[in-house]
């Protein structure tokens, strides 16, 4: 079932030229070379083509002024042509006057010496006319320099601005309105305005060979992929049909008969256990010998009664002579009490 066939049963309206419109797209989503030719021979027979916006004209140093251009362009092609195109022609009068042939050629090389060599002069007057004046020994005369160099900016600038808007160089018309702020602010801010201008423009330039870098290998992966795997597919169908055709040839031989297991023989009597022997009587445990009689003075010294035995004496030498005379040693009146 086709797509026409599914729109028919489901009452879908149908055009007439629903054939050709569908040979188009399809040419279109294959990416046919023949795509463009089929989709203007079609536009035409359908009375006129539908307004296309013109490609953009990108420049690896300004990311703003081509996006400007190509607005300005696609605005005026096709709509409101006869209002815009001659509100345009005022405001970008030079613009128009550059693209004569001839006299655009010239007038455009003599307006770029005129806007470069005004841009230098402006910029050196205002960066030496301030210490200049501040060298006249009276007071305050560094701070009317750099008056006299804003005022002098005020007039130069908005006419090199408007000269380079007449033109379409957006950018440098741009850089020129914001100089008219006094020095050193709108030198700060024009000079970073021109370099997040280039580093945007640069990145976008970057971003879109990346693009094209990682669609060109994605393809060429695909590619490499799809031809592998037709060689595999081939591959295993050549080898599917060699299996095929050798086990048709070679007759597998027969499994051989198993032989039959042997009968397990019966389990010999278990020996019984002899009776363990009696266990011999313990001997008897020898008895302890009675303790000998204490004498007199040990019992006393065992009792508790107020009586105290008398303590033993011990030998000693001589305390006087040191002597090595053995004797007995006796107990002093204080320790005998």
């Amino acid at each position: 079932m086709g797509l026409r066939d599914a729109l028919e049963r489901h009452n879908v309206p149908i055009p007439a030229d629903f054939d050709e419109r569908l040979d188009i797209i399809v040419s279109g989503l294959k990416r046919k070379p023949d795509y463009k030719k089929k989709l203007e021979a079609f536009k035409k027979q359908k009375g006129g083509a539908d307004p296309v916006a013109p490609p953009l004209k990108r420049d690896p140093e300004d990311w703003l002024g081509p996006r400007m251009r190509w607005f300005l362009v696609a605005v005026t092609s096709p709509y409101g042509r006869t209002i815009l195109e001659g509100l345009f022609m005022v405001v970008f009068f030079l613009s128009y006057l550059e693209s004569i042939p001839v006299f655009g050629s010239i007038l455009s090389a003599a307006l770029d010496l005129v806007l470069a060599g005004g841009k230098i002069l402006v910029k050196t007057v205002q960066n030496a006319l301030p210490p200049a004046i501040g060298m006249i020994p009276l007071p305050y005369t560094s701070l009317a320099g750099i008056v006299i160099a804003a005022v002098f900016g005020m007039i130069v600038w908005p006419i090199i601005a408007i000269i380079s808007f007449s033109r379409q160089d957006f950018i440098s018309a741009i850089e020129s309105y914001i100089r008219i702020i006094p020095p050193p602010i709108g030198d700060i801010l024009a000079n970073n305005f021109l370099e997040v201008n280039r580093t945007v423009a640069r990145l976008d330039e970057k971003r879109i060979k990346v693009g094209n870098d990682i669609s060109r290998a994605l393809t060429q992966l695909s590619t490499m992929f799809e031809s592998v795997s037709g060689e595999m597919q081939k591959g295993f169908a050549k080898l599917s049909e060699n299996v095929k055709a050798v086990a048709s040839k070679v007759p597998l031989p027969a499994a051989p008969a198993m032989p039959a297991a042997p009968a397990m023989p019966a389990a010999p009597a278990m020996p019984t256990m002899p009776p363990a022997p009696a266990m011999p009587a313990a001997p008897a445990m020898p008895t302890m010998p009675p303790a000998p009689a204490m004498s007199a003075l040990e019992r006393l010294r065992t009792q508790k009664t107020g009586f105290a035995a008398p303590k033993l004496t011990k030998g000693g030498f001589h305390r006087r002579t040191r002597r090595k005379a053995w004797r007995t040693k006796t107990l002093r009146k204080s320790e005998r009490r």
